[in-house]
């Protein structure tokens, strides 16, 4: 069983209105005529001078199947379901509603081969680079305050 996250009709896509998602069934079961589930739909797409953005959500209920801890690549969320079009990477959950799959694709991304422009290929690698680097020191930081926490503080009375 996959679930289906379409819009209600095609000019919804990217303009903030409801999606529906069905359920879809074995070939040889009956096919049901209605929604499963009616979803709130992703919010609008937003961008920076990278990537643009966009949150999709999904039914509590579909949690089960999805990978816990990770996030899935193109071919896994495709395959339970999400649509969207080509060049779209999970690449976060949204902590408070681990039913809200966060996407990101390269700014000019061709929605049909989901090729990024060659010009951005540079100011990806050099994104990741500098998050690279911000996690490095998050993680130090981290640390440091761990080593001062386990050492006994004298006593200043």
């Amino acid at each position: 069983m996959h679930w289906i996250v379409r819009p209600l009709s095609p000019d919804c896509e990217g303009k903030g209105m409801d999606l529906v998602v069905v359920r879809e069934h074995r070939h040889d079961a009956p096919r049901p005529t209605s929604p499963v589930w009616r979803v709130p739909a992703d919010s609008e797409k937003y961008c920076d001078d990278v990537y643009e953005y966009r949150r999709v959500t999904v039914p509590r209920g579909m949690l089960q199947v999805l990978p816990q801890g990770r996030c899935m690549n193109e071919a896994e969320w495709r395959a339970h379901g999400i649509t969207m079009s080509r060049g779209w990477e999970h690449y976060d959950f949204h902590s408070p509603e681990q039913n809200v799959l966060l996407f990101r694709r390269v700014l000019g991304t061709d929605p049909k081969t989901g090729l990024a422009p060659a010009d951005m290929i540079e100011k990806v690698r050099t994104r990741e680079a500098f998050t690279a680097e911000l996690e490095q020191l998050r993680q130090r930081m981290v640390a440091d305050l761990s080593r001062r926490l386990d050492q006994p503080v004298a006593n200043q009375f």
